[in-house]
């Protein structure tokens, strides 16, 4: 009997109208051509993506470790500054780190729906969290007197019970630690006290004899810190920084100034470090005893012989009144300023307009710093003054900047201090010698305006040797990358630590 062959999906002529039948096979489909091109196309796109990823993830890498290397091959060459004697002031602390939402949360404070405006003085808890808040969401830095004598102690109370330990701290003491630790000799203009000098190297040198005064008599400085993303309630801070508080008797008074006058002639500094004056903002003086202090300062820095260096270390003040009155002492005097991303725009608005930026942007283009600094410095130099100013040195979260005189007798290429002063952050701020890359990143652009005038020069970084020297007028410019943590380990006394070891490796 002949057997009918036919196709695998075509139905018999008996199974035609039978829905009975068990045996009836569905026909498969075809995928449309639409979506094939359109399956086709996301699997390509979703290779595309991820290659991406893995090529720029893989550049990021090598980029942050060429310019890695590049800082470390050039610091190599960088020697070791011999026999210079350096005078490293004003006033210390001691301080306690600790966390922000810790101390926060055990002064029983919860994070408010609205921040609202920063007091001009601290009296209350309330003045302390809106003051705080405007720094945390902007992720920047400061440093405040509080006036209440109850608020303090409170806050003070609460800080010690979270068992931080006491470090011996302050602008002066941890430049001077650092200075020493690089080689320097160093006289640190302090109070002789026990409580200070127990937690000094005796390499360091203070004043006069040491006397042992009331175990609670110091001055303490609480540094709150938070991180970068770091939320509070509602709130995210935008960078990872720290805000201090502190309600210092001591250092407004300059004691350890008046401590160091009669040592300064033999000691014979090449270099006179001032840092530590903002410990003078928003304390309770009389006129009198403000217009004594200022006057303290004058004469100190008038007796000094005119080859010694004086460099001026600005730092977050708030009463404009003040810092017109002591950089209208100082900065005749100085040959140097140092100040960072926040304070170069206080400085300069008050130089310009008398008036201060309470807070500015922590991301401040490279263009707007070198004219903002540039400006300044013209400004500065057209004043009255005892001595030009042949130094600036802008130290900020992406970069160092240095601007130096040239043809000067006092200091050497800048280059010295933009790469040693961009390691020394990372290190300190990473707490790791070696640098892990994967715990560090380049915020910096691969290059950048020279000025924010149209068709100014613009300078790439090279990644092999990442550090940028040009002439601008009288002055050379050079700027080092900073490897920035991506896991902080401390921020406190960094811009002292950098600032102590620009200073010294710049000296010829």
């Amino acid at each position: 009997m002949a057997v009918t062959r036919r196709k695998l999906h075509e139905p018999s002529t008996s199974d035609q109208g039978s829905a009975a039948s068990s045996e009836e096979v569905p026909k498969i489909k075809p995928i449309p051509t639409k979506r094939k091109i359109s399956a086709l196309f996301f699997f390509s796109l979703s290779a595309f993506i991820i290659m991406f990823l893995l090529y720029t993830t893989y550049q990021r890498h090598w980029r942050v470790n060429t310019i890695k290397s590049g800082l470390v091959n050039i610091e190599k060459d960088i020697a070791l500054p011999q026999n210079k004697r350096i005078l490293v002031g004003v006033g210390g602390c001691l301080d306690v780190f600790v966390r922000a939402a810790d101390l926060l949360d055990a002064l029983s404070i919860t994070p408010p729906d609205s921040i609202g405006d920063p007091p001009q003085y601290l009296n209350s808890l309330e003045d302390v969290v809106n003051e705080f808040l405007t720094f945390f969401v902007e992720g920047a830095a400061a440093e405040r007197f509080v006036q209440s004598e109850e608020l303090w102690l409170k806050i003070r109370e609460a800080a010690l019970g979270l068992g931080p330990e006491l470090k011996l701290g302050g602008n002066g003491p941890v430049i001077a630690k650092r200075m020493v630790e690089e080689g320097a000799e160093v006289l640190l203009a302090i109070q002789n006290e026990k409580i200070y000098r127990d937690r000094i190297s005796e390499e360091i040198k203070l004043p006069g004899e040491t006397v042992d005064t009331e175990q609670d008599d110091y001055d303490l400085h609480i540094i709150l810190e938070f991180d970068k993303g770091e939320k509070w309630g509602p709130y995210t801070a935008t960078r990872g920084n720290r805000y201090i508080v502190h309600r210092d008797r001591h250092n407004p008074q300059l004691k350890g100034l008046a401590a160091v006058r009669s040592a300064v002639k033999e000691f014979n500094p090449h270099l006179v470090v001032l840092g530590g004056l903002q410990m003078l903002d928003t304390y309770p003086f009389t006129e009198d005893e403000l217009n004594a202090r200022l006057k303290e300062i004058d004469d100190f820095l008038s007796e000094l012989p005119s080859e010694t260096l004086v460099h001026f270390e600005m730092a977050s003040f708030v009463n404009p009144n003040f810092l017109k009155r002591l950089t209208d002492v100082i900065l005749p005097y100085s040959d140097s300023i140092g100040m960072n991303e926040q304070e170069l725009p206080n400085l300069s608005s008050l130089i310009r307009t008398g008036n201060i930026v309470y807070i500015s942007d922590s991301k401040i283009k490279v263009s707007k710093t070198m004219d903002d600094t540039r400006e300044l410095l013209a400004i500065l130099n057209e004043l009255p003054r005892h001595k030009p100013l042949t130094r600036v040195h802008i130290h900020t979260l992406a970069y160092q900047a240095v601007f130096t005189l040239r043809d000067n007798k006092k200091w050497m290429s800048g280059i010295t201090t933009a790469v040693k002063s961009s390691l020394t952050a990372t290190r300190y701020v990473c707490g790791d010698e070696s640098i892990d890359s994967s715990k560090i990143k380049m915020i910096l652009d691969e290059s950048f305006s020279s000025s924010a005038i149209p068709g100014s020069q613009r300078i790439p970084i090279i990644d092999s040797t990442p550090v940028s020297c040009w002439p601008d007028g009288p002055y050379e410019i050079c700027l080092a990358p900073v490897l920035v943590c991506t896991q902080i380990k401390q921020t406190g006394g960094g811009g002292d630590n950098l600032t102590g070891v620009g200073l010294l490796y710049h000296l010829k």
